[in-house]
């Protein structure tokens, strides 16, 4: 039970299901309780601990359904049309006619070797699918990835099944006419066989792999450079950048809280046993305090960085739902700040507003940075990280650089991520050789991969 349960689990995980490891207990201790005689109890209490809302409910359906129900599905064609074998090797249709005849097919397969034949000529459809299943399992049939791979597998499970053996025999037997007739029922029951194989191939395919090339396409996404995304994967781009911001902020903004492990707060444990004459009854340990982050992002949303600024607005946009301490600002020219702005709108409202207003101008630093200081500047403290999202390029006008100078000495923390690579910085209209020296990190960020390793680490040591 503890296998069926276990893979069954696995396949509502593949569904989209988030199901831990106390939910999994949980289902295997109401499987204990009500058996699996009776299928409806059994769906309905394990639906109680492995499916959260509705959602997850048609999901948990439609898997169970498809999980459980195989059993039993695999059968012969009625009489096979059939064609009853008798002992002399003559056919004759019909089940009364067959049923008269002096001898029976078991006495044409009983001299056979193959011990797939005999199972073949044997009305107990049950033993062969679980035939199926153990050699499927054996097989790998649960770890395919892809369609196109499902013929060799079940080309792989008829082979584990002694498919060869009783190919070789049928091959054998042709020759000698009295068999003939045994031949044709065997092929058209093999023929059965391979059918009841790929159906159940195709089946774990769906149950335990049905997200694979969802999966990869969203591992490939988080790779890509920002400036190459299609247009058609902008949904998906979407949802994996608000996916990564909400984990980011989660694993960033917890607060201290005392743990039972690490390192010993010495200091702390001699206080707390203060009154038991030095006997350690009571031991307090370190831990880390993360505390939430006070942050200010800059985001170039010019025309040199247009296509990267609709993603770094979407993760700003998220990472600020998250993290209610970050204030967020856009500029080309001019610099506005839109942090109410994403507090009171959609996202998709916010985002367009923001790209009929202030995106694709020509770039200004200068005057950016100028807005910036009268906004902004005196708000900056040693507790408030700054990043800033943006190319340099601008357009050979006057950086202000004293302005980020002065952003730096107040805060210390200063990221700028360059969506651009470190070839290009320097080039051209490029000045972040002028900003450089003062950001405490300069980093080349071009993908949504980059973009939250990079914040992750500027969270993390942001106390």
């Amino acid at each position: 039970m503890q296998k069926v349960l276990g893979d069954f689990i696995h396949a509502l995980r593949q569904a989209g299901l988030p199901i831990s490891s106390a939910e999994t207990l949980d289902a295997l201790n109401a499987a204990q309780l009500v058996g699996i005689d009776n299928a409806h109890l059994l769906k309905e209490s394990l639906a109680t601990t492995l499916a959260k809302c509705l959602e997850h409910r048609v999901i948990y359906d439609q898997v169970f359904e498809l999980y459980f129900n195989h059993q039993g599905n695999f059968r012969f064609a009625e009489k096979e049309d059939v064609l009853s074998v008798t002992k002399a090797g003559e056919v004759e249709r019909g089940a009364t006619e067959s049923t008269e005849t002096e001898g029976t097919t078991s006495d044409l397969f009983e001299p056979m070797e193959s011990p797939l034949a005999q199972q073949l000529m044997s009305d107990d459809t049950s033993v062969l699918q679980m035939m199926i299943a153990e050699a499927a399992g054996a097989a790998g049939a649960q770890d395919i990835s892809f369609s196109t791979q499902i013929s060799m597998m079940a080309f792989k499970v008829m082979q584990a099944l002694g498919d060869s053996q009783l190919q070789l025999e049928l091959a054998a037997m042709e020759e000698r006419d009295e068999q003939r007739a045994l031949v044709q029922l065997l092929r058209q029951r093999r023929s059965s066989l391979q059918q009841a194989v790929r159906d159940y191939v195709e089946q774990q395919h769906l149950l335990f792999n049905q997200n694979v090339s969802q999966q990869l396409r969203q591992s490939n996404l988080q790779r890509v450079n920002l400036t190459s995304i299609d247009h058609r994967n902008y949904k998906l781009m979407g949802e994996l950048v608000r996916k990564a911001a909400k984990q980011l902020a989660s694993m960033h903004s917890r607060r201290r809280r005392v743990t039972k492990r690490g390192l010993l707060d010495v200091r702390r444990t001699i206080a707390a046993n203060a009154a038991y004459d030095g006997f350690l009854f009571h031991t307090k340990w370190k831990s880390t305090r993360v505390e939430r982050s006070k942050v200010m992002v800059l985001c170039d949303v010019s025309g040199s960085v247009s296509e990267v600024a609709r993603f770094l607005m979407l993760f700003l946009y998220s990472l600020q739902d998250v993290l209610p301490r970050v204030r967020s600002f856009v500029f080309s020219s001019r610099m506005a700040e839109v942090t109410e702005l994403f507090e009171k709108q959609e996202m998709d409202i916010a985002l367009a507003e923001i790209l009929s207003k202030w995106a694709n101008m020509r770039t200004d630093y200068g005057k950016a940075l100028e807005d910036f200081n009268e906004m902004a500047l005196s708000d900056i403290d040693q507790r408030t990280t700054v990043i800033m999202l943006g190319d340099a390029r601008n357009n050979n006008e006057d950086g202000n650089v004293s302005i980020w100078e002065e952003v730096y000495r107040r805060s210390q923390r200063v990221i700028w991520l360059n969506p651009e690579g470190e070839f290009s910085w320097n080039r051209a209209d490029s000045i972040m050789e002028k900003y450089a020296p003062y950001c405490s990190h300069v980093e080349t960020c071009n993908s949504l991969r980059d973009l939250n390793r990079i914040l992750g680490s500027v969270l993390k040591h942001s106390n």
